[in-house]
């Protein structure tokens, strides 16, 4: 009996103890601090660590670094656009052809050279047909004079301008440089020309210095001059031409296309010669 006594008022005073301690805990508040709720804050330092937690300044310049980085709407549509209205050309149909040896200084001077051993064949060819007896050497000059230089080669072409998508049309890198070598070689061509005549001049000069050399020895007997009339049919293929000489010493030569000439002299007398046998007394001028 007494043991249930003392044992009620044992409990009766740790119930006391319990609500005393659940009723400091709902009206104290700290001075500092957070307020904590009846279930308790649990763990202070971390709960008053993560609550009080302000970004630092190196989270929010990583958060507008990303945020500015990432590209917006108008930025996508724009390189679109820039994408879509990408220029594209292709070559145009007008097109350039030139000859490269025009526009060579070497071969200009070439081609002066040549031009004097042309001239000076036709010197002495006449020559040579309007004596009586030419020597040798005026044979032999002759033919080496005939020995002309030709050129040969294909044209350069090259498309002249390209036509691009947005309308415009542009000029081509060759053509670029077509110009540029063009407006090089006409502003050095007046100083061009003039070496090449100097070189037309001084080739003639030793051409006619051979011509007088081979001539100082030489019959320079001349053939009879005649002037030559061609008559040639009007139609037909295998006709061929009559020739018609009026000569110095009076005479009309006729050739009758048989490889034999007729002529009738001042006094109406006629000769028949054969075609060397009429070159070589009488030879044709040529105007």
């Amino acid at each position: 009996m007494n043991i249930r006594k003392h044992w009620k008022k044992i409990l009766l005073t740790t119930t006391a103890f319990f609500w005393a301690s659940c009723n400091y805990e709902e009206t104290a508040q700290p001075l500092y601090g957070v307020y904590c709720p009846p279930e308790g804050c649990g763990d202070s330092e971390l709960s008053s660590s993560s609550e009080t937690a302000v970004p630092s300044s190196s989270s929010e310049e990583a958060s507008s670094s990303s945020e500015s980085n990432a590209p917006s709407s108008s930025s996508i549509e724009e390189s679109s656009s820039s994408s879509s209205a990408e220029v594209t050309c292709a070559l145009g149909d007008s097109t350039v052809s030139y000859y490269p040896p025009s526009y060579s200084a070497d071969i200009a001077k070439m081609n002066a050279e040549e031009k004097a051993k042309r001239t000076g064949f036709n010197k002495v060819d006449s020559i040579h047909n309007e004596l009586l007896t030419p020597p040798q050497c005026l044979a032999d000059l002759r033919q080496q004079l005939n020995d002309f230089v030709a050129l040969y080669g294909a044209p350069v072409l090259f498309p002249k301008n390209e036509v691009c998508s947005d309308g415009t049309t542009r000029p081509t890198k060759e053509y670029q440089d077509y110009l540029k070598m063009k407006e090089e070689w006409e502003k050095n061509k007046p100083a061009l020309d003039a070496e090449c005549q100097k070189i037309y001049e001084d080739k003639l000069n030793a051409i006619q210095q051979q011509i007088n050399k081979c001539l100082s020895n030489a019959d320079t007997t001349k053939k009879i001059a005649c002037d030559l009339d061609a008559m040639c049919p009007e139609y037909g293929v295998d006709s061929k031409c009559s020739y018609n000489y009026n000569c110095e010493d009076g005479a009309e030569c006729w050739d009758n296309a048989e490889n034999t000439i007729k002529c009738t002299d001042e006094t109406g007398k006629s000769v028949t010669y054969t075609e060397k046998e009429f070159k070589s007394k009488y030879y044709r001028k040529y105007m």
